[in-house]
């Protein structure tokens, strides 16, 4: 994949120095803010790829999808979690998904509009919470909107404990014969060949193996250990930041307004230090002192 570059930190410190004097450099602005969205894009896709098991292809773009993933972890991202669907605008959920947003942007729980801020949450149809109150509802509540339509969703029930023990996968191929394979009693075992492993340690086989992925569109074929290795410095577990500035970013018309949204990003990656790197080219030491020279 043609991943963009980071940011040259030169270009950072020159763009802050002209808007300290009250000049916006069009170019300039341009420039910092166009880079740091294409690279805010590929976290971001980087990100989507490791929560959804779907890779876009390096030639054309298209989603390709893994067939390990699913036999090694039921939520993707190191979450216990179950995804579940929305009913309205069908898109995939944690329900942890559906808390946080609303924890960023409190909405109304009857008719989801965006409440007002004052020493109470205060919606326009005249329902009225405590922020502990809120805070109470959203850790209780069974319904909340989804992040997405805003439509409610039902939170999803816990799977039962038992089923990983019994649970019996036809799609399982034995590693030595590719005859079919079954889990069970903790191990796969093969029932052409008689192959016996424990289901663990198979799991850990799986995630290093150099899966041979093809593109439906355009048939090219390539390594996920090596479009993995590819995307080395763009994994994060807290893409959050570079969603947000890729959803703001697009909005923006005036100069101050780009100004605004890459000192937001900025100043949110001088808080979370270790995201940084993952931005500006530079070492962490001088990341580090540069965005605290911009803070003050």
């Amino acid at each position: 994949m043609d991943w963009a570059p980071r940011v040259k930190p030169i270009k950072i410190r020159r763009l802050y120095r002209y808007a300290r004097l009250g000049i916006y450099d069009d170019t300039l602005l341009h420039d910092v803010g166009w880079e740091l969205y294409a690279r805010c894009l590929d976290i971001a896709t980087v990100a989507d790829v490791y929560r959804g098991g779907r890779v876009p292809c390096p030639k054309c773009s298209t989603k390709v999808a893994r067939r390990i993933d699913p036999l090694f972890s039921s939520g993707e991202g190191g979450t216990h979690e179950h995804w579940f669907r929305c009913p309205h605008c069908t898109e995939r959920l944690l329900w942890r998904d559906c808390r946080q947003a609303l924890r960023n942007v409190p909405r109304c729980f009857d008719c989801r509009a965006v409440l007002h801020k004052e020493v109470m949450f205060r919606c326009a149809c005249g329902k009225t919470w405590s922020p502990e109150a809120y805070k109470q509802s959203l850790r209780t509540r069974v319904l909340l909107p989804c992040p997405h339509c805003f439509g409610l969703v039902r939170r999803p029930e816990p799977p039962v404990q038992t089923v990983r023990h019994r649970q019996r996968s036809p799609e399982l191929h034995c590693p030595k014969c590719q005859g079919v394979a079954l889990h069970q009693h903790g191990n796969i075992e093969c029932t052409v060949c008689g192959y016996k492993r424990r289901w663990r340690d198979y799991r850990k086989s799986l995630k290093k193996k150099d899966e041979k992925l093809e593109c439906p569109n355009c048939q090219y074929t390539f390594r996920w250990q090596a479009w993995r290795k590819s995307t080395r410095s763009l994994r994060t577990g807290n893409p959050r930041p570079a969603r947000d500035f890729v959803k703001r970013w697009l909005g923006c018309r005036t100069p101050q307004q780009r100004m605004i949204q890459i000192d937001t990003l900025l100043q949110t990656l001088h808080g979370r230090g270790p995201l940084a790197p993952l931005f500006i080219d530079s070492g962490e030491h001088n990341i580090r002192q540069m965005l605290d020279d911009l803070a003050s």
